[in-house]
C-alpha cells in the first residue's frame, strides 16, 4: 500500500465521523473516486441526523406539557437514532478501510443523487 492510497482510506474513513467529512474537500485527493463517494456519503448522514436530531428535539419541545410521556419518547427516540448512527458509521468506516464503495442502507442513495447533481452543476461551467 502506497502512501497516497493509506491517505485516501484514512480521509475516506474519518468522513463519517461527524462534520470531518469537509477535511476531504479541502484534501489533496480531494478528486480521488474513493474519497469523493465517500465524503457525500458522509456529509448527508451527518445532515440527516442532524435534521432527524432536531427533529427529536421539537417533539420533546411539543410533549413537554406531558412530562412522563415526553421523557420516554424522547429518550426511546435519541436511543433509536443513536444506534443508527453507530451503525451506518461503523458500516461506513468499515467500507473506507476496505477501499470499497458500499451503499449505505437510506443514505446512500441521496448521497449518490447529490453527487451526481454537483458533477452536473460543475459541468455547466
Amino acid at each position: 500500500m502506497n502512501e497516497n492510497n493509506g491517505n485516501i482510506r484514512f480521509l475516506s474513513a474519518i468522513s463519517y465521523i461527524g462534520v470531518f467529512f469537509v477535511i476531504g474537500h479541502f484534501a489533496v485527493e480531494r478528486c480521488n473516486p474513493d474519497l469523493r463517494f465517500h465524503k457525500y456519503q458522509g456529509g448527508v448522514l451527518f445532515f440527516v441526523f442532524f435534521l432527524l436530531y432536531m427533529m427529536n428535539a421539537l417533539l420533546s419541545l411539543v410533549l413537554s406539557f406531558i412530562p412522563p410521556v415526553q421523557l420516554i419518547i424522547s429518550f426511546l427516540i435519541y436511543l433509536a437514532l443513536t444506534v443508527a448512527y453507530v451503525f451506518l458509521v461503523v458500516l461506513g468506516i468499515r467500507s473506507a478501510v476496505k477501499s470499497e464503495q458500499n451503499i449505505l442502507p437510506f443514505i446512500g442513495s441521496i448521497a449518490v443523487k447529490l453527487r451526481i447533481f454537483a458533477d452536473e452543476l460543475k459541468n455547466r461551467r
